[in-house]
C-alpha cells in the first residue's frame, strides 16, 4: 500500500501543474486540520477561509521550490504540507497582533 501511495505523488515529476494542484490540496487540508483543531466555533466561513488560505500558501511554496525539488517530491510535497500548517496559523497571529494594535491606536485617540 505505501509504494502506491508514493508512486501517486512522485509519478508527476514532470508535470507541474499536477505538483501545483496536489500541493494546494495537502495543504488545504492540513490547515483545516489545524484550524478544527485550535478553534471551538466551526462556521462554513471559516472553514472556506482555512482551505484557501493553507491551500495558497502550500501552493506558493511548492511553486517557489518546484525548480529546486522536482527530483525528490516527496520532500517538496511534506514542506508545501507544513507550510500549509504554519499558515494558518501564522495568519491567525498576524491578524490577533493587528487586532490588538489597532485596538490600542484607536483607545489612544490616534496618538501612539
Amino acid at each position: 500500500m505505501p509504494e502506491r501511495f508514493i508512486k501517486l505523488f512522485t509519478d508527476h515529476a514532470g508535470d507541474a501543474w499536477m505538483v501545483a494542484a496536489l500541493a494546494f490540496l495537502g495543504a488545504s487540508f492540513a490547515g483545516l486540520a489545524n484550524q478544527l483543531r485550535l478553534h471551538n466555533t466551526v462556521t462554513w466561513r471559516s472553514i472556506v477561509a482555512a482551505l484557501l488560505n493553507s491551500g495558497f500558501v502550500g501552493l506558493i511554496v511548492a511553486m517557489l521550490g518546484y525548480k529546486t525539488f522536482q527530483d525528490n517530491l516527496p520532500y517538496l510535497y511534506g514542506i508545501s504540507l507544513l507550510a500549509g500548517i504554519g499558515g494558518a496559523s501564522l495568519l491567525d497571529f498576524m491578524i490577533e497582533g493587528l487586532r490588538r494594535w489597532l485596538s490600542a491606536f484607536v483607545g489612544s485617540g490616534g496618538r501612539q
